[in-house]
């Protein structure tokens, strides 16, 4: 049977929101079709209301990746403050960082630091990815894990035990990312108690890998659109979006080497920039606003040879990849695998993957658009050459039909999910609301007041959201548009 235990909150650099909570353990079995089999722990915190008029039913915050670290991930929607009223619930999910077992792997992390130096596609780098992975997992076998267990599925379950062993009637579901895919898992297995649901940056559950490029392709379209319609920004930054397709063809046939001294060793370090590295650097801009208006500036100075663009541009790359190490934030491989091998792999050929990357980018080289884009690279040989978990049931690939009220909200300027993905995931919910908000990227309401009303208006009343804040809204301003 599930049960919870009470536990200190644990420490880790960049979770110092942690301090706020109070914590414990749901204990759940690993495999539910073993339930007298292996138990696995959840890390828990609450994060207590701060207003007096406190309402009875909590929001449950799913995190992201899938794998990601979700006390780091709350921190944006804790800091901002804007659910006052409820009691905010995070749950490290299984296999993640803070659970037990931590599916961690210091072999692919190590990786992501190689590939610093590395062409971002060649041979060579598909070799060291596929080596790494190989390692990676055979360290979490050997743990004696059943990895085949680490999945949206019994993630899902995790929550409905966990709604109930603390007693709730009524609580509030909030999936950011893959949090969102999550959630419609939820909601479509275990729908009791779910008052309403907020989908941040949304990925639904027709998802499949190949769609990574059309995401990547619309949140690139409106980023440089925008500048267009900026007129000090197409002044300074005229013909944005060839000068960066021009620079991808450049690159990749011609890398930029830079050294920069890494802020988290000290040391330097060599990145290789080429086409697929600037490609993989402009999707990753999408996680703040000060970095999506400072990528005309970027781009331009990387045409001119700017020292400042440059540098600017390895240091991003080096600050994704840290050296692992016990206190450093790690990825939670077990799940990300057991995830997206599962129930995106199954569902695009490597055909497909090719396909859309032409579509998408068809003045792109084609050591480029045939493989997965970004951190999504080698993907379709780590899941058929080496994790080779079971496929998923094709019914999960479907849409989520439901009449539980559900506010999903997009940024323009995201390159990892969008506004068609938000729609998708909308097409069987009777009772969906969407709103777009322009100028921003992934995970949308820490970065938008906006996003922020319309929430707490949904909270308060599911039923009726009040979006009147969006219509009004435009691009934030791109910095640095005249110099260097």
């Amino acid at each position: 049977m599930p049960g919870f235990e009470p536990a200190p909150c644990p420490k880790l650099p960049g979770a110092e929101e942690l301090a706020k909570a109070s914590c414990g353990y749901l204990v759940v079995p690993e495999d539910r079709s073993q339930p007298n089999g292996r138990t696995i722990r959840l890390m828990v915190a609450k994060y207590p209301a701060l207003s007096p008029q406190q309402r009875p039913d909590p929001v449950v915050y799913l995190a992201g990746g899938p794998g990601d670290i979700a006390p780091l991930e709350i921190n944006g929607l804790v800091a901002a403050d804007y659910i006052r009223d409820r009691d905010i619930y995070v749950v490290s999910q299984r296999g993640t960082m803070f659970a037990d077992p931590a599916l961690t792997c210091a072999a692919a992390d190590a990786f992501a630091r190689e590939l610093l130096s590395l062409r971002f596609y060649s041979k060579a780098t598909k070799r060291a990815h596929l080596a790494a992975t190989e390692a990676c997992h055979r360290e979490l076998a050997a743990t004696g894990a059943k990895l085949s267990a680490y999945n949206s599925t019994e993630s899902a379950a995790d929550f409905a035990d966990l709604r109930k062993v603390l007693g709730f009637t009524k609580w509030n579901i909030y999936g950011t990312s893959y949090g969102s895919y999550l959630a419609q898992t939820l909601m479509r297995d275990h729908p009791e108690g779910i008052r309403s649901v907020v989908l941040d940056s949304v990925l639904p559950t027709t998802y499949n890998v190949a769609e990574n490029w059309q995401n990547a392709r619309d949140g690139f379209d409106n980023i440089f659109q925008a500048c267009a319609a900026e007129p000090a920004c197409n002044a300074a930054h005229p013909h944005l979006e060839q000068t960066f397709t021009g620079l991808v063809n450049r690159l990749e046939a011609l890398p930029l080497t830079a050294t920069v001294k890494d802020l988290a060793t000290g040391e330097d370090i060599k990145v290789v920039i080429d086409g697929g590295a600037l490609v993989d650097w402009l999707r990753n801009q999408t996680y703040a606003v000060r970095m999506l208006q400072a990528a005309p500036n970027r781009i331009d100075g990387l045409a001119a040879g700017r020292p400042d663009a440059i540098q600017a541009i390895a240091l991003d790359r080096v600050s994704r990849a840290p050296p692992p190490g016990p206190d450093v934030p790690a990825l939670g491989y077990g799940l990300s695998y057991g995830v997206s091998c599962r129930e995106s792999y199954p569902f695009a050929t490597p055909e497909d993957l090719a396909a859309a990357g032409r579509k998408a980018f068809p003045d792109y080289p084609a050591s480029i658009q045939r493989e997965g884009i970004g951190g999504w690279a080698y993907f379709n040989e780590d899941c058929r050459e080496v994790w080779k978990v079971p496929a998923a049931p094709k019914a999960m690939h479907q849409p989520v039909v439901s009449s539980i009220p559900t506010l999903l909200i997009s940024g323009s300027f995201d390159t990892l999910t969008s506004l068609s993905g938000a729609e998708a995931a909308a097409a069987k919910l009777s009772n969906a609301t969407i709103i777009g908000i322009p100028g921003v990227g992934h995970a949308v309401s820490p970065a938008s007041s906006c996003a922020q009303a319309v929430v707490v208006s949904f909270l308060a009343d599911p039923a009726a959201p009040d979006t009147s804040c969006v219509g009004a809204l435009k691009p934030p301003s791109f910095t640095s548009v005249g110099s260097p």
